[in-house]
């Protein structure tokens, strides 16, 4: 009789203890090296979510809930992620996290709108993924506020009133920064003297820095990716143009591979970001001291984005009853605000965040913080 009543007690124990499996899947390319953009197989962007995970074990243990992270590899065909949303749509997964460049989560998001299935893509920032509305969620603010933020800091503190804009055509947050920024310059009373097409994966562009030789301008505009941005500013300042480049966070935010392709070249300029190291809040230290302890490398712009949401959705999830993709949807349309290692982000109804942005000026070896700039434009620079 005793055997039965301890038989029973561990029974019970074991029910009690079950933990929620709840699945998770990560959507980038974790298998094709990126020609324009410093991407070693999605490795900042896992690393991140890994650590977030990790951070968040007290959370998760508290709640009896255990995340199964799976992987939703698209390469660099982009095409293929309508496919894989089909396959992903079908498993178990509650919510999907990634789609981190615009050109990625514009495929994406119509899929998931139809689907009513939760994404969160932590650093896509075209201005119109933050009008579809339910069951899409965005962890970075838009090209609209980098772009404004660009041509204040261009116009009233380093008074430039004419641009050389040079745009990767096939690159959809490319074109979307290009264009919003031909607008905000005439609300400065601002010329665009010629914006250049190129091709985001050109590796070439000896044509493009002769072109821009021959035309008159206070600053170039390069709103591309960090590979294609710092190759057309290698070409420009090799043939003698020194005026000073303005780019958005697709430039990254330390500089380690941007400058290591100018190859000591020396250039002025001025860009945009979410997050640099050297920030000196208790959260962004400690980020920066977990993540350098666990990957041997310190983290970048890709990482913390990440972190940030993958720590905001886990809070959703543990607080979502019961857990539903419906649910959990609920759960993230719900949210006002947020406190992650970037500061604190604010959402409103079917728009990206407002979050403090960082303005970076170049040295000779990388990227310094210059200012930081609130959302509330009215505010002095």
């Amino acid at each position: 009789m005793k055997l039965v009543l301890v038989l029973l007690i561990i029974s019970a124990s074991e029910i009690l203890s079950a933990k929620e499996v709840v699945e998770v899947s990560l959507a980038s390319n974790f298998s094709e090296l990126s020609t324009v953009s410093f991407n070693p197989f999605g490795g900042y962007f896992k690393d991140a979510i890994e650590l977030a995970v990790s951070d968040s074990k007290n959370v998760l243990n508290k709640a009896g809930i255990e995340l199964d992270l799976k992987i939703l590899d698209y390469g660099v065909d982009e095409i293929s992620i309508l496919r894989k949303i089909q396959e992903v749509s079908a498993s178990k997964s509650i919510a999907v996290i990634g789609y981190n460049y615009s050109s990625s989560a514009l495929l994406a998001a119509p899929v998931h709108l139809e689907k009513k299935f939760p994404m969160i893509s932590p650093s896509a920032s075209a201005n119109r993924l933050g009008t579809f509305g339910k069951y899409i969620h965005l962890g970075s603010f838009n090209n609209d506020f980098m772009v404004k933020t660009l041509a204040r800091v261009a116009t009233s503190v380093l008074g430039q009133k004419k641009f050389l804009v040079l745009t990767a055509v096939n690159c959809a947050y490319c074109v979307d920064l290009s264009n919003s920024f031909t607008e905000e310059i005439k609300r400065y009373d601002g010329e665009i003297v010629k914006n250049i097409s190129l091709l985001q994966e050109d590796t070439d562009f000896s044509k493009v820095a002769q072109e821009a030789k021959m035309l008159s301008f206070d600053a170039v505009f390069v709103p591309n990716q960090e590979l294609t941005s710092a190759r057309l500013i290698a070409a420009l300042t090799e043939i003698g143009i020194t005026k000073p480049f303005l780019g958005a966070d697709g430039w990254g935010n330390e500089g380690t591979e941007f400058f290591r392709v100018l190859k000591g070249k020396k250039f002025t300029g001025y860009s945009v970001t979410h997050w640099h190291p050297k920030m000196n809040t208790p959260k962004s230290k400690k980020f920066v001291s977990n993540y350098l302890t666990r990957f041997q490398k310190l983290p970048n712009d890709t990482s913390v984005l990440a972190y940030d949401s993958m720590t905001m959705l886990i809070q959703a999830i543990v607080n979502t009853k019961p857990l539903s993709r419906e649910n959990l949807e609920k759960k993230l349309s719900s949210i006002k605000s947020f406190d992650g290692v970037t500061g604190r982000a604010y959402w409103e109804p079917n728009k990206a965040p407002k979050k403090d942005i960082i303005v970076l000026k170049t040295t000779d070896t990388g990227f310094a913080v210059y200012k930081t700039v609130s959302p509330d434009l009215d505010m002095p620079l």
